[in-house]
């Protein structure tokens, strides 16, 4: 039990560290391959895009294939898409070649390492029904992080010199994650639900309705974090009139300090919260809004750094709540579905926000943090909802 608890932690830390690794190469590839960064970027938009459809699916199957064979193929996926971009690195070809390349392995991705974080969720919760959901999306969400953390650093420690050598490493690690979860496929149970279903779109309307009220909290917090993402240098440039490339350095430190207090808190949150009916989410939709106001009136480094902590805290504890809070809303056996779904909706919230603040910016009529503050006020609300709703479970 412990060792495949371990191997999904493994899995998750694994996909977040060779993500966030492969986000902050787009520029190296787009260069050493010889594309334009715009079709670099589409791609790999496209292939995250795909998660929309594919988390859903290998979640819903992981109930009745078992989680560690579902794990399987979405580490064979991330190894092998990693491993094509890593080819065109070392021998370009031409550029279409490289073009056909660089899309094959975002598609591959998109449709295969999908499974893995949703997949890992339901795995937490499978291998430890003694403790609440709560912790176990808790220490989920840690591995994430961590891996959010080791991905940034290893690129630091590595050197600007060394990508391609950091890449080919990178390879080599998934296989052995790969090697590993099909060791796991030995040790595991058989799954509980032993027959494969074919899910109507009834019966996934059916689910989301179940559900409703967590899939909306999830598109709203994802939407923020993308608009985050996509925004947080430009506010650095303009608060402290720095360079395009000094805020981007900034922006990167920043991440990494955010990652590690998000682990920080979450290991805290581990033994303060026992359910997301304690105040967790509370506290982090008011950290939240917090982070949103000092960011809109950033005036010196002091700020800028309690707008750090404050959104590092919110950051980490919203996700593991609505997770856990999704664990319950129907039966064990379709957890994986449901995980999927959640996965979904962090996909839309990710592309809404990202579409959104490019609106904002294109538009100009106001700022990106009014825009944020506004996003947190409506999570708010939601949350509110939430607990309206709060079922005897919790109690």
């Amino acid at each position: 039990m412990k060792k495949l608890s371990a191997l999904g932690h493994l899995n998750t830390t694994t996909f977040s560290a060779i993500q966030m690794m492969t986000f902050t190469l787009i520029p190296f590839i787009a260069e050493k391959a010889t594309l334009s960064l715009s079709s670099v970027v589409l791609s790999f938009s496209v292939g995250s895009f795909l998660f929309l459809w594919s988390s859903p699916f290998w979640a819903s199957r992981s109930d009745s294939w078992g989680r560690m064979k579902v794990l399987s193929v979405g580490m064979l996926g991330l190894f092998l898409s990693t491993g094509i971009l890593t080819a065109v690195l070392m021998a370009p070809g031409t550029y279409w070649m490289n073009e056909l390349a660089v899309w094959g392995s975002r598609l591959l991705y998109g449709l295969t390492a999908a499974a893995i974080v949703p997949v890992s969720q339901a795995l937490q919760i499978d291998q430890h029904p003694e403790q609440t959901p709560l912790k176990s999306m808790l220490s989920n969400s840690m591995s994430l992080n961590v891996g959010r953390a080791l991905g940034p650093l290893y690129l630091l420690l590595g050197g600007g010199s060394n990508m391609l050598l950091i890449l080919q490493s990178t390879v080599v690690w998934a296989l052995v994650v790969l090697g590993l979860n099909l060791f796991g496929i030995t040790q595991s149970e058989a799954p509980k639900a032993t027959q494969t279903e074919r899910i109507s779109i009834l019966e996934w309307k059916s689910a989301l309705r179940h559900i409703s009220d967590i899939f909306s909290l999830a598109i709203l917090f994802t939407s923020f974090v993308g608009i985050l993402n996509f925004s947080l240098a430009s506010i650095l440039k303009k608060s402290f009139d720095l360079t395009s490339v000094d805020s981007s350095v900034l922006m990167a430190k920043l991440l990494l300090v955010s990652a590690i207090l998000a682990v920080l808190t979450q290991a805290l949150g581990k033994v303060l919260f026992k359910n997301p009916w304690q105040g967790a989410m509370i506290v982090g939709v008011a950290t939240l809004l917090g982070a949103s106001l000092i960011l809109g009136d950033l005036g010196g480094w002091a700020q800028l750094w309690l707008a750090i902590v404050l959104l590092s805290v919110g950051l980490s504890l919203i996700p593991p709540c609505y997770m856990a809070l999704m664990a319950t809303r129907g039966p064990e056996l379709q957890f994986g579905r449901r995980a999927g779904l959640a996965a979904a909706a962090n996909t839309l919230g990710y592309t809404f926000g990202g579409g959104l603040a490019a609106l904002t910016f294109k538009l100009d009529l106001f700022g990106i943090e009014s825009v944020m503050t506004a996003l947190v006020v409506v999570m708010a609300l939601n949350i509110a909802l939430l607990y309206r709703r709060r079922e005897a479970v919790y109690a």
